[in-house]
């Protein structure tokens, strides 16, 4: 088998999970789920009329991601595959929001899909071009199924009074109905006259819903002492919808409520209930630089003081330079318009962050 490494043609990248990588997932997961991988038996024939034998694991921003016996894990761009064949069970997604269960048979014609919903079952054509996500139902270890990022940062000024370091990592799975995600930043600054602390943790689990529709929970905790923000701690929910999903770019909206409990050093305890209106989108991009461009804001008008409302927002670029390997510029902001504490309490907070990362 000949593979052209030519972008162009054909592009097969060869991403290997190191060792690290793989203790450092065990123990934030703390535990997986045992199960037989299934055979490595799937055919993928690419525009140029190479064959890939393996076993496929999952189709996301326009990458299948194959395991294979002598090349480790690739990632085949999907506008490079011509046919795909598995007699795994897939669970595929189209671009508006529509789900299909079944194997892979072999289609009768280049760019298309053959789904059978049954071993025995007739085959239904589905255009490649419209699906934009695949996994796999069953097997594969829990492990497996996690994706995960870290990144890192430190400036010193020219004077050595003012040093910042920063800090981020996450991870997140995908099932048949659910996707979860956890994440979390640290962004601490020293300068002659003091030192600010800024934390964030947040986790969030939604649930899939027929066509471009989700539930979503989300439980957070936040600490920023420039806000003099001992520590905020928020639970909320509620209904969100994908405007835009394809290959190439996300963009979502949601809607609920939160309960939030916050503390500050000079005025206490509050405790509140906010409306929660959340937007994010992703651009991606994966010719040569690889490029991911994103953001979100959040919007927590508060239910139980009248005229109170705090705004979350950030935008970021990656590029990656060397495979996994990325360059990342970060700018983030919070807002509150009427902050508990002093009368002269700051009510707004932003900070621009460069940072190398690996993503695994």
């Amino acid at each position: 088998m000949q593979i052209q490494a030519d972008s162009s043609t054909t592009r097969v990248r060869k991403r290997p999970l190191p060792a690290a990588a793989w203790m450092a997932c065990m123990l934030v997961a703390g535990w997986t789920i045992p199960a037989a991988a299934a055979p490595k038996t799937d055919v993928i024939v690419l525009v140029n009329g190479d064959r890939i034998t393996g076993e496929i694991k999952s189709l996301e921003y326009n990458q299948l991601k194959v395991s294979t016996d002598h090349m480790g894990t690739v990632y085949i761009e999907w506008d490079k595959i011509a046919r795909v064949q598995t007699d795994q069970y897939l669970l595929l997604e189209r671009g508006d929001g529509s789900r299909y269960y079944g194997q892979l048979a072999a289609p009768d014609q280049d760019a298309q899909l053959a789904v059978r919903r049954t071993a025995d079952g007739k085959a239904e054509p589905v255009a490649m071009s419209t699906v934009v996500r695949a996994q796999p139902i069953e097997g594969g270890d829990f492990i497996d199924r996690l994706d995960g990022y870290v990144s890192a940062g430190f400036d010193l000024s020219q004077s050595g009074d003012n040093t910042t370091f920063n800090f981020a990592g996450g991870l997140s799975s995908r099932s048949r109905v659910r996707e979860w995600s956890l994440d979390g930043t640290a962004d601490l600054t020293d300068d002659s006259a003091r030192r600010t602390e800024r934390y964030d943790l947040s986790g969030v689990n939604r649930r899939l819903l027929q066509g471009q529709n989700f539930y979503q929970g989300q439980l957070s905790f936040t600490r920023n002492t420039e806000l003099d923000l001992n520590l905020r701690s928020q639970f909320g929910g509620g209904l969100g919808r994908y405007f835009v999903r394809s290959n190439s770019m996300e963009w979502r909206a949601g809607a609920g409520l939160a309960y939030t409990h916050e503390n500050y050093q000079s005025e206490g305890a509050f405790d509140s209930i906010e409306l929660v209106l959340a937007t994010d989108f992703s651009v991606f991009r994966y010719d040569f630089p690889e490029t991911d461009i994103g953001g979100s804001l959040a919007l927590y008008p508060s239910l139980t003081k009248s005229g109170r409302y705090r705004a979350e927002g950030d935008v970021h670029a990656a590029y990656e330079f060397v495979d996994d390997l990325y360059f990342e510029l970060r700018m983030y902001g919070s807002y509150d318009s009427e902050p508990p504490g002093e009368v002269d309490a700051p009510s707004g907070d932003y900070g621009v962050v460069t940072s190398l990362g690996y993503k695994f």
